[in-house]
């Protein structure tokens, strides 16, 4: 079972087929059972401009840090969906808390 343990948001750039549009990202970390954790990063973006730069459900969150981090919607993109497209992410390569804080310093404990 996850429990929620920080949460923070961010700057960053949504990139496609080598085109960016600047984003802003929200960051929840949650643990396991067994103390590990999980970080998960949603953003929003325009659908117009998802539609625009060919997306086909994956795309890349770079932070101002320059890590890029996987992000992803499930389903057909068209123009009758929203025009806000929630795209989310996960990272689960790091053990701790402690790691987590230092690779993510935009969460807030």
């Amino acid at each position: 079972m996850l429990t929620f343990a920080a949460e923070g948001s961010g700057q960053g750039k949504l990139e496609i087929n080598g085109h960016s549009e600047p984003v802003s990202y929200e960051l929840i970390v949650a643990r396991e059972e067994d103390e590990s954790s999980q970080v998960r990063i949603r953003l929003n973006a325009p659908r117009d401009w998802l539609l625009k730069q060919g997306f086909t459900g994956d795309a890349v969150l770079v932070r101002s840090n320059g890590s890029r981090i996987a992000v992803r919607r499930d389903g057909v993109l068209d123009a009758h969906c929203s025009v806000c497209v929630t795209l989310e992410g996960y990272d689960d390569t790091l053990s701790d808390l402690g790691e987590v804080s230092e690779a993510y310093p935009e969460l807030k404990h």
